[in-house]
């Protein structure tokens, strides 16, 4: 990638996958190399078994899946792909967050900056798509603070995250919306520093901008045609079929659903983690 940086040792940009997401990876990595050319952090694709390449981009994949196993989890798959780092922070991506708008490089840097120099701070969200606050103020008028009591205090969204703090709230049965359920739970009672940059467009915006998820529950979301369409990139949107979004209680009751298949899990998580 050119404009290497001074920071390719210091963390590692992580885009989590799976060998069944291949055909976000072209226009993912297009879109990352348009709008980050300044980027020289290393590249992590989590895979289970596929080798893949961009042109320009020296694309590491993790194929984590061992001959003879069973399919493993989410989880599994992102621990085993962390295992794999040599770095100390790491910049979490998935697959779908397809950039439409330049990386704020600078403000980047400037949270990586942060985080070295201040190792008590474990995670900084660089998205308006991460935590849901409550906020409390820092002494830097460019980072709020993520409370204890906020919603999706953890969250999969793109954001720096100290490589053995992100560790260490995975849990290998888990998915990822779980993760940030029962993650958000375990997360309040530790009283460590998780904080997001500032990302109000009358100060420039976030640090990293994108659509919410270019795809959910396995379907292409409408809205990013008009990001693929205006960055020359051609996909077959029959092959997903585009989401059909439903009410929110319906959602919510789907995803309560969800989360009490496994009754004596779910309680384990609820007053574990209260």
């Amino acid at each position: 990638m050119s404009g290497q940086t001074t920071r390719g040792a210091e963390y590692t940009v992580l885009v989590n996958s799976c060998d069944s997401f291949e055909d976000c990876w072209q226009p993912f990595f297009l879109l990352l190399r348009r709008y980050w050319p300044e980027c020289g952090a290393p590249l992590l694709l989590v895979t289970e078994t596929k080798e893949w390449h961009h042109e320009g981009l020296g694309i590491r994949c993790s194929k984590v899946q061992r001959a003879g196993e069973g399919r493993l989890t989410w989880s599994e798959c992102l621990i085993r792909s962390l295992d794999q780092l040599d770095t100390p922070l790491v910049l979490y991506f998935q697959d779908d967050y397809f950039l439409h708008r330049p990386v704020r490089a600078d403000f980047v840097e400037r949270a990586v900056t942060h985080m070295l120099e201040h190792p008590e701070v474990k995670h900084i969200g660089l998205t308006k798509h991460g935590s849901h606050g409550p906020y409390l103020p820092t002494e830097h008028d460019w980072l709020h603070r993520i409370r204890r009591d906020a919603r999706y205090r953890i969250s999969t969204q793109a954001g720096l995250w100290r490589v053995d703090a992100l560790r260490s709230y995975l849990r290998s049965e888990e998915n990822g919306w779980m993760f940030e359920i029962f993650g958000t739970w375990r997360a309040a009672r530790r009283n460590e520093t998780f904080l997001c940059a500032e990302h109000d467009t009358r100060n420039g915006g976030a640090a990293i901008d994108y659509l919410h998820t270019g795809i959910i529950k396995g379907k292409w979301l409408r809205e990013i045609q008009s990001v693929f369409e205006s960055n020359g990139i051609h996909v077959d949107y029959s092959r997903r079929g585009f989401y059909v979004p439903k009410h929110p209680l319906l959602h919510k009751f789907e995803v309560g659903s969800r989360l009490l298949e496994r009754p004596r899990y779910f309680m384990e998580q609820y007053f574990r983690g209260r």
